[in-house]
């Protein structure tokens, strides 16, 4: 027969402490050779008036309630250093607290009932600054560095902007526009597109670092990048940077925040580092709330500018100039990109931009389609997808079906994030069908059958849970329009 924990602590004295209590990830890793790194989760109980820790416990596994009652029934019969050596040194002899407060509304409800039997008071406390402390102190400890504070703890920078900077990355590296940009090729950026110039350069053509860096002029970047050692320049340089790396780079602060607010990830390797960099330091910085907002902006519209602008991979990046609209986190501000970047915007390109305004928008999709615009936005969304004249026909009626699709979706009104993430993700399905595909004619018919080419996928793109559903779900959606008889004939028109 199991015997009850609490039968073990009713005859202890009850004191009129009250303890803090969480059960979380570790703030350290644990790296086995003969698996990947993984975080332990640890139990810790303190004292809240003194903070004196009571018991630490960690496990692989995430603990269920019972387990904590166990470790909270252990702090209280045999505090940390023991019933014997822990009241010489002063930290206290078994006793049971007045009151137990934990940052887990579920252990809270499971807890509670069982703990008021022997007249504990449990309840939720959403945040408990000095067990934070305490595991800052750990992490110290264990990683022999100071803790790298997450994106949330700088000033300015709100949940929804930190968001939006993590679903931004995750389309980012989906995407991979480093494919086809060179990451010598400074693209230029102006948010808002009134605004002085900030230069732009797609990490990841090299092989080794993957993301997207931000400088404040191109003679910063001919610098940054000259064979003069750091030491012998003669000014100071500060640029900032999204890079995508492992988890054990993160911060243990982000990657709580991913869990608790569900952030999207888009692979093993694709975790999304926000850093400053300053060249007379060999460390870096986090970014304030307005470089977070400038590199996020960034982020969010580089991709579709790389893909449907550039391409570089066949041949030099042509000229190009776009205004995109931005999501609602910034306020409603656009974002302007161009190539080749200049140093400073021409009389004529500023009444451009005054003038044209709403002609110079993000997709093509939102301003007025015609044909010979059509056919350039085609050309350029099925470039990597034939080799010669039939597989280039075949391309064309398949792109042209698509684009259709993808009108459809706009018109019921998506938001324009969710219109990016099909349009990816439709240029994916029509590659993979090009390539891997065993059709010499096309057929709205090929789509039908449900997601397929997800090996592919997951080889070549991701395989990340977001990534393929996201990438199953555009093709269900396309498969519901092809069935419901959409779209018929192929007359190169779109809705």
């Amino acid at each position: 027969m199991v015997k009850d924990p609490i039968a073990e602590i009713r005859h202890l004295r009850q004191s009129n402490a009250v303890w803090l209590c969480t059960a979380r990830r570790a703030p350290f890793w644990i790296m086995p050779k003969d698996r990947p790194a993984y975080r332990p989760y640890v139990v810790l109980v303190q004292e809240q008036d003194t903070e004196r820790i009571r018991h630490t416990h960690t496990q692989d596994e995430c603990p269920t309630s019972e387990a904590v009652l166990q470790i909270l029934v252990k702090a209280m019969r045999s505090p940390l250093l023991g019933p014997f050596l822990s009241p010489l040194l002063g930290f206290g002899s078994p006793s049971r607290p007045a009151r137990i407060l934990l940052d887990n509304a579920d252990l809270v409800q499971a807890l509670a009932p069982r703990l008021s039997d022997v007249g504990i008071r449990c309840d939720y406390r959403a945040v408990l600054p000095q067990i934070n402390a305490a595991l800052r102190e750990m992490e110290a400890h264990v990683t022999k560095r100071e803790p790298v504070p997450g994106l949330l703890s700088v000033p300015g920078a709100t949940v929804a902007l930190v968001s939006e900077f993590f679903s931004a990355a995750a389309d980012y590296s989906r995407v991979a526009p480093w494919r086809w940009m060179d990451n010598h090729l400074p693209i230029e950026v102006r948010y808002p597109p009134q605004a002085r110039a900030r230069y732009a350069l797609v990490l990841g053509s090299g092989g080794e670092t993957f993301g997207l860096s931000l400088y404040d002029s191109l003679a910063d970047i001919d610098l940054v990048y000259s064979t003069v050692p750091a030491e012998q320049r003669t000014r100071e340089i500060s640029w900032f940077s999204l890079v995508l790396d492992e988890a054990t780079a993160m911060s243990f602060d982000d990657l709580d925040a991913m869990d608790n607010y569900d952030w999207p990830l888009a692979g093993q390797y694709a975790y999304p580092l926000a850093m400053k960099m300053i060249s007379t330091s060999d460390h870096a910085k986090i970014p304030n709330a307005s470089e977070l907002a400038w590199l996020t902006a960034t982020v969010r519209v580089i991709p579709d500018f790389v893909l449907r602008r550039l391409r570089s991979d066949q041949g030099a990046p042509q000229p190009a100039q776009v205004v995109y609209s931005l999501p609602g986190v910034h306020g409603g501000q656009e974002i302007l990109l161009r190539y080749p970047a200049q140093e400073r915007m021409t009389p004529e390109d500023e009444e451009a931009i005054r003038s044209c305004g709403a002609q110079m928008k993000n997709s093509p999709r939102e301003e007025p389609i015609e044909d010979d615009r059509i056919e350039q936005d085609l050309e350029e969304f099925i470039r990597d997808w034939y080799s010669d004249e039939p597989s280039h026909k075949f391309a064309r009626e398949m792109g042209l079906y698509l684009f259709r699709f993808l009108d459809d979706l706009e018109s019921i009104g998506i938001s324009p994030q969710t219109l990016r993430k099909h349009t990816s993700n439709c240029w994916l399905i029509g590659k993979f069908e090009c390539d891997y595909g065993y059709h010499k004619t096309f057929s709205p018919k090929i789509f039908l059958g449900g997601p397929s080419f997800l090996y592919e996928f997951k080889r070549k793109v991701s395989d990340s849970k977001y990534a393929v559903n996201s990438y199953a779900a555009t093709w269900r959606k396309l498969e519901r329009y092809v069935q419901s008889g959409a779209a018929r004939g192929n007359d190169g028109k779109r809705n």
